[in-house]
C-alpha cells in the first residue's frame, strides 16, 4: 500500500464517498459515521477495521454485508471502479478522523 499524506487520503475520502454517505447527500446510503461506528466496534485495531472495511467495499456483497439493514433501506452498494490499496487509504482515513459532514 502506498503511502499518502492525510490531507491526500481526505480528497480521497471526500471525493469518493461523501456524496452518498455524507449528511448532504441523496440518502442513498448509510451516513459514514453510523458505518464507522459499527466498524470501530467490530474491529477495534486499526489494521483490522482498514483491511475489513476496504475488503466488503472492494467486492460489496450482501451476504458479508455488515450492516444487513442498510441493505434492506438503501439496496447493496454498488461496485466502485477503485482499487483495493486506495481503499485502505480511505479507510485509514475513516478511521483515524471524524470529519464526515463535507468539505471545510
Amino acid at each position: 500500500m502506498s503511502t499518502l499524506t492525510a490531507h491526500e487520503n481526505r480528497l480521497l475520502f471526500f471525493g469518493n464517498c461523501i456524496a452518498c454517505h455524507g449528511e448532504f447527500g441523496k440518502k442513498v446510503a448509510p451516513h459514514l459515521s453510523e458505518v464507522k461506528g459499527y466498524y470501530m466496534m467490530a474491529y477495534p485495531k486499526k489494521e483490522d477495521f482498514v483491511e475489513q472495511m476496504a475488503t466488503w467495499v472492494f467486492r460489496p456483497n450482501e451476504k458479508t454485508a455488515k450492516l444487513p439493514e442498510a441493505i434492506e433501506k438503501y439496496k447493496l452498494m454498488p461496485y466502485l471502479s477503485i482499487d483495493l490499496d486506495t481503499l485502505k487509504q480511505i479507510a485509514t482515513y475513516i478511521y483515524e478522523h471524524d470529519d464526515f459532514g463535507g468539505l471545510e
